[in-house]
């Protein structure tokens, strides 16, 4: 993953230009709102259109095509300050183009990571996993784009801070996987509490109490989630969640161990 000082444009907190590390300032809302309606999108033209309902949620004044103009000019200067050269912004017929490599950007570095930690996660590297999960996750500095206040702009800022939840979430499953159950069951917990519907928290929040040493809890666990699941949505909990149950219930170690659950002697510390 790239070094969060290779960075030149955050998406992930407010609005932010970096030249080695250091902010630079964007003037105005409008000019903060045009630059995360391009920079969601590196590499590609944005249509004016798309613009401007990113920036005046569909309610342009009758000057737009000026201060669209404008709103370029300050951006490109921006751009030259954050050490960029000034077409970096390029402008075509139809709209305008960040030309900008996406590994500038702090959500595509972003979603590399946890791209690559998955693969970790999956062919059991929980160690290298955790530890570029936790870089990853500690590129955000609050809600994206949360110092912008376009009504589309918010919808893409929630869509992203919903990508740092699924990104919590598995860093609770690594902690599984590495034994700390204690961290697991705290982070899952609280996970569950806000997901109900979501079978694959219960698996992991019965994994991390089994592991504890905590049947009894894995077992409750596993009822709540029938009992939430056919009230609110009417199915049964999935194969997934009843055969870990019976796993549970017998001490099948040959299919906890499947599962990924680090047994006796097996612990990473």
């Amino acid at each position: 993953m790239n070094s969060r000082n290779d960075l030149t444009i955050q998406l992930l907190g407010p609005v932010t230009l970096l030249r080695n590390d250091i902010p630079i300032p964007i003037r105005g809302q409008r000019q903060r709102r045009f630059l995360a309606s391009l920079a969601l999108k590196p590499g590609q033209v944005t249509t004016k259109e798309a613009i401007i309902e990113d920036s005046w949620d569909g309610e342009p004044p009758l000057t737009v095509s000026g201060q669209l103009q404008t709103s370029a000019w300050m951006i490109r200067t921006a751009l030259a300050e954050a050490g960029l050269t000034r077409d970096a912004l390029g402008s075509h017929a139809l709209g305008y183009e960040l030309r900008v490599p996406a590994q500038r950007i702090d959500v595509f570095v972003f979603r590399d990571a946890v791209r690559q930690v998955r693969e970790l996660h999956a062919r059991g590297q929980h160690q290298i996993a955790s530890e570029r999960l936790d870089d990853a996750l500690a590129m955000w500095r609050g809600a994206a784009l949360t110092d912008v206040t376009s009504t589309r702009l918010r919808m893409k800022g929630e869509a992203l801070d919903r990508e740092r939840t699924a990104a919590a979430e598995l860093r609770a499953l690594i902690d599984v996987g590495l034994g700390h159950y204690g961290e697991a069951i705290s982070q899952l917990s609280e996970l569950v509490d806000h997901d109900p519907l979501r079978e694959d928290l219960y698996v992991g929040l019965m994994k991390a109490y089994y592991g504890e040493g905590r049947q009894a809890d894995a077992i409750r666990v596993f009822h709540r989630a029938k009992e939430i699941l056919r009230e609110q949505i009417g199915i049964n909990p999935g194969a997934r969640l009843r055969d870990l149950m019976q796993a549970i219930l017998r001490q099948d170690e040959s299919l906890l161990r499947a599962t990924g659950i680090p047994l006796s002697g097996d612990r990473v510390g």
